[in-house]
Parts: C-alpha cells; sequence; structure tokens
C-alpha cells in the first residue's frame, strides 16, 4: 500500500493535538490495564467512554482547527487511509454517548485469557439497538455502517490501537510521547502467548513487525551487556535492560544489532549485574513476568562503555551460562516457534512487561 496523504500541522497547532492524543492514549491504556485487574463490564466502560470523546477530539480538531485540514477532510471523506472508518465508527459510538440516554460500554459477553502468569478479560464492542439508532441525527446515522464494519463485535483494545495508529498516520508527530520518546501509555504490558498487537505502530503482520522492532530504539535508559554467545555462526549479547535503577527483563541482541542501536544513540554498557544489583522480585508484585533487579549504585560506578570491536570470542559467567543460554534459545527460534519468540522478542525489546499506569 502507498503512504496515504498527510495532514501539515503547524508549530502553534501541536499542543492542543499532543494533549487530545494524550488523553486517548492514556484511555487506552487505562482500559488495556483494568483488563487485568477488573471484569466488570460497567467498570471497563469509563475508560472505554474517556478513548470515544477523546479520541473524537482529535477528529474535531484535525477536520476543524488546523490550517490543512482540508486534507484531512478529504482522507475521511474519501476512504484515503484503511482504517478510517474506525474514526467514523468512533464518532458514531461517541455521539450516542452524548446525546441519547444510552450507555455505552463493552458487551457483557466476553473472553478470560491467561494462566499462571496472569489473567487478562478480552471484551468486544456491543451492538447499538434500533432504539437507539432512530433517536440520532441523520448525519450521525449514516456513521452506522462503519461502526458495524470496524467496531461491533471486534475486541475493544485492538480499535483502540488502530484508532490511534490511524492519527500518527495522517497527522505524523501529534502523538504524546514521554521523556524516553516513547508514546505516553505505550507499549501495553505484553500477556505471554497472547500475539495482540501491544503498540499502535506496531505492523500486524509479523515479518514487517520484526522488521520494525529492529529499526526503533529499544525502551528503556540503559542495556547493561552480562555476556555474549555465538549460535549458528550468529553472535548474541545478552543482558539486562534498565529504567532508572530497576531491571525488569533481560535481552538478547545480534552483535549486528547492537551496532545499529548504538549507532543511532542508545546506551549499552558492561558490567556484572549480579554483583551490583540487589533482587527486588518480592517486594515487586505487579511484576510476575521476570525478575527484579535493582542497582546498589550508580552504573557509572560498576558499568564500562561497550566496546566497539572485540566481539570475536563468547564469554558469559559460568554461575549463569546455563540460564543466559535458555534466555537466548527462546528468542532465536525461526521455526515451529517463530511466533512465540517474537512475541518473546517484541516484550523484551520494548520493555513491554511493567503494567503502565496513566
Amino acid at each position: 500500500m502507498s503512504h496515504p496523504p498527510q495532514v501539515s500541522i503547524t508549530a502553534a497547532e501541536l499542543p492542543a493535538l499532543r494533549a487530545a492524543m494524550r488523553n486517548a492514549q492514556t484511555a487506552a491504556a487505562d482500559y488495556y490495564g483494568q483488563t487485568a485487574r477488573n471484569d466488570s463490564i460497567e467498570d471497563l466502560g469509563t475508560p472505554v467512554r474517556r478513548f470515544l470523546v477523546a479520541t473524537q477530539t482529535v477528529n474535531d480538531l484535525l477536520t476543524n482547527s488546523v490550517n490543512d485540514s482540508a486534507t484531512y477532510v478529504n482522507i475521511v471523506s474519501s476512504g484515503g487511509h484503511p482504517d478510517v472508518g474506525v474514526i467514523r465508527g468512533v464518532k458514531y459510538v461517541r455521539n450516542i454517548a452524548q446525546h441519547v440516554a444510552h450507555v455505552i460500554r463493552p458487551a457483557d459477553e466476553h473472553v478470560l485469557i491467561g494462566g499462571v502468569l496472569g489473567l487478562r478479560i478480552y471484551t468486544f464492542w456491543d451492538e447499538v439497538p434500533p432504539t437507539v439508532h432512530a433517536q440520532l441525527r441523520p448525519s450521525t446515522q449514516r456513521l452506522k455502517a462503519d461502526y458495524d464494519a470496524t467496531l461491533e463485535g471486534k475486541e475493544v483494545a485492538g480499535t483502540m490501537l488502530t484508532a490511534l495508529g490511524f492519527f500518527a498516520d495522517v497527522a505524523p508527530g501529534i502523538a504524546h510521547r514521554d521523556r524516553q520518546g516513547e508514546w505516553t501509555g505505550f507499549p501495553l504490558m505484553s500477556q505471554p502467548g497472547v500475539g495482540d498487537r501491544i503498540h499502535p505502530e506496531e505492523p500486524a503482520d509479523e515479518k514487517a513487525a520484526r522488521i520494525w522492532l529492529d529499526e526503533r530504539l529499544p525502551n528503556g535508559d540503559v542495556r547493561v551487556i552480562c555476556g555474549q554467545l555465538t549460535v549458528d555462526g550468529t553472535k548474541y549479547v545478552l543482558g539486562h535492560t534498565f529504567i532508572g535503577r530497576r531491571s525488569y527483563a533481560p535481552f538478547v541482541e545480534t552483535v549486528e544489532q547492537l551496532g545499529k542501536d548504538v549507532a543511532a544513540g542508545y546506551e549499552y554498557v558492561v558490567g556484572d549485574v549480579l554483583a551490583n544489583t540487589t533482587n527486588r522480585t518480592k517486594s515487586t508484585p505487579h511484576v510476575v513476568q521476570g525478575t527484579v533487579f535493582e542497582s546498589n549504585d550508580d552504573f557509572a560506578t560498576w558499568t564500562t562503555p561497550t566496546p566497539s570491536t572485540a566481539w570475536d570470542e563468547d564469554w558469559v559467567d559460568a554461575r549463569t551460562a546455563d540460564t543466559w543460554r535458555r534466555v537466548l534459545d527462546m528468542e532465536v527460534d525461526d521455526g515451529l516457534f517463530a511466533s512465540s519468540s517474537y512475541q518473546i522478542r517484541r516484550a523484551r525489546r520494548l520493555n513491554a512487561v511493567v503494567p503502565y499506569s496513566p
């Protein structure tokens, strides 16, 4: 598919758009977070309605309040993007929430997925009763076909990501980002064994998604390399990703990918994590996917810069060699379990193992 037309956004227009996008992003993240803690459809309806309002605000701003609104209106009216129906569907159901005495919330029927690493409820957009539709203005009634085609019966979180991704496609730069440059509220926390997208920019096609992962910088503040192993002629570095002083997940990267990340500005260092951290897993109950390490001191006191060469020989602490080999094997499988290995790599590279709290 050719790239869709894009709306030109001026510096003066960005603050309002980014604020509205932040509201939409955090509503989606809040909804997803609650699906792991809450099975009340009524409670889950609250962030859903927040998302509808915030998303329609972005839509309104792009339609009415930017200099290049004509480009956006043409995209929406002409179907100049494959996901534009989701935006029209959101407008339809948001107008119901705003103008009709009918409560918008997910359907009562849902699916519960998970196991020892956590359960999550997956809900779907509900049917709009004919009596409710009849109370709408004709201009809104015309949007029902979009709602029926893109939202009704579809899983809620996935459609939220589709809507957010649409805005980023047609108006680059309006996504609200945190101090690390990542979308505020994202990635969503990875659920082991579930391949659904966890980021608005993540392609649905796995092959394209792997390329996307490699082309973007990893999340986290710094990665500490703890060893190197070679498998089938490919050299891999292994270590832990830290946010602040805490690490929630290991990482595996080829030496080639390491070089690309460093060249793009990401910080890798070398150090002995076991000797310089404290295990905080038991005191971090909200993290159930791996070990939590906390650095005892500033990284500068126990790490060294990553060498630009000298990756000729494998090295790894004998105490953890077997563990690191298992960590590596989980990610490099490209055969029968390729989809599973992608999910593991995605969780590690995006550092998507900690729930987001808006």
